[in-house]
C-alpha cells in the first residue's frame, strides 16, 4: 500500500529560508514541483492540487518564493525580489530536495520563471514541463490585456484609460474596473464559500514584489519584467511540454498559441472551456486530468508505471 502524507519544511537559501509544502508519496513516481505566480503571490492556491497528488499517488511539491507567503521576511532587501533570485532559489530547492528527476509546473509568472530557467540554465533531470496560463512576451500580454479591457462596461473602460494616461491607479473607479476585469478573466471574488486556501491573507511584501517586477497595474508591465520576451528562444526547450490555459483566461488563446507554435520539443495544448486565469479552480477536474495524462504519457515513454 502506498503511503501519502503532508510534510512542511524550510530550506536554507542565502541567509533566509524557503517554505516548502510536500504532499509526499512513497510510490516511486517522478515528483511534480509547482512554481507559483505573481510575482509576489504564494503556494496557497496550489493546495487545490492536493487531489492530484492523491489521485496519481505522486509526490507534489509547492513552495513560497522568497518574499512571498511563509518565505516572506521584512529583512529581505527589495533588490533580492527579482527573477535572478527566484531562479537561484528554484535551483537551490531542487538540489536540496534530492530528487533525480522532476516535472515542473509553472503557473502565470511561475511559467515565465520555468521558461527562462529551462532556456538559460539548461538543467538536467527535468522530465517534462507544464506551462500553465503563462506568457512568453510581456508586450503581447499588454496588447491582449488592453483588448480584454474592451469587454468591460463604458465606465470601467473610461477609468482604465484615465488611470493609464495619468499613471494614477488609486481611484475607486479604477479599483472597480480591475475587480470587474478579475471576475471576467482571472478568478472568483473572495468569499466564505471559497476554499480556505483561497481566502488567506497575503503578506505586504508580496505586493512589493509584484509592483517591483510587474508594476502597479495588471494591464501594463512597467517593472523589471516589462521587457520579458522568450518567444524566439522557446525552441531551445528540449523536454516535453504541456501548455494548458482557459478560453476565458487573461492568458488568452493567442498568447498560448504563440507559445505552442514556438516550441519545437514534443508538445501538447489543453484549452479548458470556460476557465479563467485560475484554470485549476474553474476547471479543476479537467486540469488535473490533463496534467496526469501528460505525466503518465512521459512515464510510460520512460518505461515507468
Amino acid at each position: 500500500m502506498i503511503n501519502m502524507e503532508i510534510q512542511e519544511r524550510f530550506v536554507d537559501f542565502l541567509s533566509y529560508k524557503t517554505y516548502c509544502r510536500i504532499v509526499f508519496s512513497d510510490g516511486g513516481k517522478v515528483p511534480l514541483l509547482l512554481v507559483h505566480g505573481g510575482p509576489g503571490s504564494g503556494h496557497d492556491s496550489f493546495e487545490l492540487l492536493d487531489d492530484l497528488a492523491y489521485q496519481d499517488e505522486r509526490t507534489v511539491i509547492m513552495y513560497d518564493q522568497l518574499g512571498c507567503g511563509r518565505s516572506s521576511d521584512e529583512s529581505i532587501p527589495d533588490e533580492l525580489l527579482c527573477e535572478k533570485t527566484w531562479t537561484m532559489e528554484l535551483e537551490n530547492l531542487l538540489k536540496n530536495l534530492g530528487f533525480p528527476e522532476v516535472y515542473l509546473l509553472g503557473h502565470s509568472w511561475g511559467g515565465m520563471l520555468v521558461m527562462s530557467y529551462l532556456i538559460e540554465r539548461r538543467p538536467s533531470g527535468i522530465r517534462g514541463a507544464i506551462l500553465s496560463s503563462t506568457l512568453s512576451s510581456a508586450k503581447l500580454w499588454e496588447e491582449e490585456a488592453k483588448r480584454l479591457v474592451g469587454y468591460l462596461g463604458e465606465a470601467d473602460r473610461k477609468a482604465v484609460k484615465e488611470a493609464l494616461e495619468s499613471k494614477d491607479f488609486s481611484s475607486l473607479e479604477f479599483e472597480n474596473a480591475v475587480a470587474h476585469y478579475s471576475r471576467l478573466f482571472i478568478a472568483p471574488e473572495k468569499g466564505e464559500d471559497l476554499p480556505e486556501c483561497l481566502r488567506r491573507q497575503k503578506p505586504k511584501q508580496g505586493r512589493k514584489a509584484y509592483e517591483r517586477n510587474w508594476g502597479p497595474c495588471e494591464f501594463v508591465p512597467t517593472g523589471e519584467l516589462k521587457a520579458f520576451d522568450y518567444t524566439q528562444r522557446l525552441g531551445e526547450i528540449t523536454c516535453p511540454v504541456l501548455v494548458i490555459s482557459g478560453t476565458d483566461d487573461e492568458s488568452t488563446p493567442l498568447i498560448n498559441k504563440t507559445i505552442y507554435d514556438a516550441l519545437s520539443c514534443p508538445k501538447s495544448w489543453s484549452l479548458l472551456s470556460g476557465a479563467r486565469h485560475m484554470t485549476y479552480f474553474d476547471r479543476k477536474e479537467e486540469y488535473i486530468k490533463a496534467v496526469m495524462e501528460f505525466m503518465k504519457r512521459e512515464d510510460d515513454r520512460h518505461g515507468q508505471r
